[in-house]
């Protein structure tokens, strides 16, 4: 009896069409319990919204709900628990090819382009989030911990005494630049991964007036 082969999904285009469906339907159902979490802060208040709520709301198991997210926050707020672990990942891996500054952007913009494009949800997001100021402390706190990481993958590429204060400035700048980008989406109503281009582009112009 022969072995059977392992399929290299890389070469196999069936295989990679299947991974990337399976992916495509794991985002579809991460997003819908997103939105469902949405509504329900809207309707009932933080206070009223569980974890098995959102998840009947949005037609999965609560155990369906609890591989995506790790709290009814982080599904409210969208923050998939392995974000801050993949984007360090991905800017170590950028650092090896490119510089400090263009990893940095390129890690971002990777990261930018998954956000989902969908006015409705972001609108709805923006209401809830001013429904309910405790969410905003969560989500400080999950950003903070990214640029902490962050800060520390870039201080280990850069040379001198006053690399962990480059490092926080790379870090800082790149996120002040991709607020600068969200909020150019959400009133030209254009993809974030574009508005991030269009940024950067304004931001690097050598006589510009910031």
């Amino acid at each position: 009896m022969h072995a059977q082969t392992p399929v290299d999904h890389d070469h196999d285009p069936a295989g990679a069409e299947e991974l990337g469906l399976r992916e495509q339907k794991k985002r579809q159902t991460r997003m819908a319990m997103h939105r469902a979490a949405l509504e329900l802060v809207v309707e009932h208040g933080l206070a009223g919204v569980t974890a098995q709520r959102i998840a009947e709301r949005a037609g999965v198991s609560t155990r369906t709900f609890f591989n995506h997210w790790a709290t009814k926050e982080s599904a409210i707020l969208g923050v998939i628990g392995d974000e801050g672990k993949r984007a360090v990942t991905s800017l170590r891996d950028k650092l090896e090819v490119m510089s400090v500054r263009d990893a940095m952007r390129a890690m971002m913009r990777e990261a930018i382009a998954n956000v989902p494009v969908d006015r409705g949800l972001r609108e709805l997001k923006k209401q809830v989030m001013e429904q309910e100021p405790s969410l905003h402390l969560v989500s400080s706190g999950n950003l903070q911990a990214m640029q902490t990481e962050l800060v520390e993958v870039l201080e280990e590429a850069l040379d001198g005494e006053d690399a962990r204060d480059r490092a926080v400035i790379h870090v800082q700048v790149s996120f002040a630049l991709t607020r600068s980008a969200f909020a150019i989406s959400m009133r030209r109503g254009i993809d974030p991964a574009s508005a991030f281009d269009q940024v950067l582009s304004l931001y690097d112009e050598p006589d510009i007036d910031l």
